[in-house]
């Protein structure tokens, strides 16, 4: 009985070899930044239709001059039009970065009492960003989940809540924000889009179908070089390799031609690209990917590890249809990337496929074996390999050296798996030592 041989697992892709340079935040004052607020209240001609409450999102500029963006809630919609002139009418302060006016938004909450009217003190979404600009981003959270909880529809709350996360590092909960907020207003593009981005890479193997979600609303966000290496790692994770790999051939043209970019970035870069031309079996461009990894960094053996890795599974994939010619000529092309157990693995597969032959070469079999030895001699696998090989080479030959050798690796195979705790393999070991050695055999039939 042979045993399944194992296949060394794909190198897998995480955020750690997310290495895009990434896009500058939206710039975010973080120190001494005051909000915007009402110098003077104005007035009101319209009609003011009873009792209620009025929250209005009102742009204020540097220089003083505003509007009113949208009404944010309203508890009577008869009030709205009072509000929105009241607030069309009143005089602001614009937010300041230090000493520096800025842009920003004023949430503008007036309450009317009767044909009363006064504002009231509400923490708001401006609150909540000035929470975020003084770097309370926990607080900051918190209160865009209550503001949340009490209007699920508040969109503004919603992107907070994402800008929040994601400065309070985190990032799974940013980019779940960021995927339901619409629209993404100004100046949080930037950042829900490298959030997204960075959200997809993480996901683009454990959970392809949202990974992609994300990396194409990061792209419609901020079409970066960030975004789009988002979109093809995600790409290649759904199983879109032709997608993936025409969307990261673009990201490479271009960090490849910017004199900035570093040899890791572009080595992280690559890394995805050869594993999806290796998804799609395009195994020209792979190696041509390959060596430009190698060139990049001498040191690493990713590419050699990747490479070795899809031959050692194809070869696996020719032995379990029988093919073994094409078996045996990818395993030795997954030796080739010369890392020691790659070359193990590949080497021991080699020898139950040359064995498994119509015509097998025992002794074929046995150079494989020791090859195979020579790159992991403490590996229970190879081990074992090389002991059915030794034992069909005494058994047509019937050299007591050999049966004796054949024991010796035979024996250490079964110390290393019980060693391992793999006492199935331990047993498939033992009862091939007690069926095709220790029991009488004879004739020129080699062991099954």
């Amino acid at each position: 009985m042979r045993p399944t041989s194992r296949i060394v697992a794909a190198v897998a892709f995480g955020a750690g070899c997310a290495l895009v340079a990434l896009p500058a935040l939206a710039e975010v004052c973080q120190h001494d930044f005051s909000l915007a607020k009402v110098i003077k209240q104005g007035t009101t001609s319209k009609d003011i239709a009873g009792s209620g409450t009025v929250q209005l999102q009102v742009q204020v500029n540097a220089d003083g001059s505003h509007k009113v963006t949208k009404v944010i809630r309203s508890s009577n919609r008869g009030d709205n039009e009072a509000a929105i002139d009241i607030a069309n009418t009143s005089t602001y302060r614009p937010a300041h970065c230090g000493s520096a006016p800025t842009v920003s938004f004023y949430d503008f909450t007036l309450k009317f009492n009767g044909k009363s009217v006064q504002a009231a003190d509400a923490l708001g979404n401006a609150g909540v960003e000035n929470l975020i600009r003084s770097g309370k981003y926990s607080q900051a959270e918190a209160a865009a989940r209550a503001a949340l909880a009490a209007n699920p529809n508040d969109n503004g709350a919603l992107v907070l809540l994402g800008v929040a996360s994601y400065y309070g590092n985190d990032l799974p909960a940013a980019a779940g924000a960021f995927a339901k907020a619409n629209p993404i207003p100004k100046p949080w593009p930037a950042v829900a889009a490298q959030s997204l981005a960075n959200q997809a890479v993480k996901l683009s193997e454990s959970d392809p179908t949202t990974a992609l979600a994300y990396a194409q609303k990061a792209v419609a966000l901020d079409p970066g070089t960030n975004s789009q290496f988002a979109l093809g790692v995600a790409q290649v994770g759904e199983k879109q390799f032709a997608q993936g790999i025409a969307t990261l051939k673009s990201v490479h043209a271009r960090l490849f031609a910017d004199p900035k970019t570093s040899k890791n970035v572009k080595f992280g870069v690559d890394s995805h690209l050869l594993a999806a031309y290796l998804a799609n079996n395009d195994t020209t461009g792979a190696a041509a990917v390959a060596a430009e990894m190698q060139a990049l960094n001498p040191s690493s053996t990713m590419a050699a590890e990747l490479m070795g890795s899809h031959y050692l599974t194809l070869g696996n994939q020719d032995q379990q249809a029988k093919n073994y010619d094409e078996a045996i000529k990818n395993y030795d092309l997954a030796a080739a990337s010369k890392v020691p157990q790659l070359v193990a693995n590949a080497y021991s597969s080699a020898v139950f496929a040359i064995m498994n032959e119509q015509k097998p070469d025992y002794n074929k079999a046995l150079i494989y074996g020791q090859k195979a030895l020579a790159a992991a001699p403490n590996d229970v696998m190879t081990n074992y390999a090389v002991g059915v090989a030794q034992a069909a080479v005494w058994a047509t030959g019937h050299q007591e050296s050999d049966k004796k050798q054949a024991l010796v690796y035979l024996t250490k195979a079964d110390g290393l798996a019980k060693a391992a705790g793999n006492t199935q393999l331990s047993a498939q070991i033992e009862t091939f030592v007690a069926h095709n050695i220790e029991a009488p055999h004879t004739g020129s039939t080699p062991p099954p």
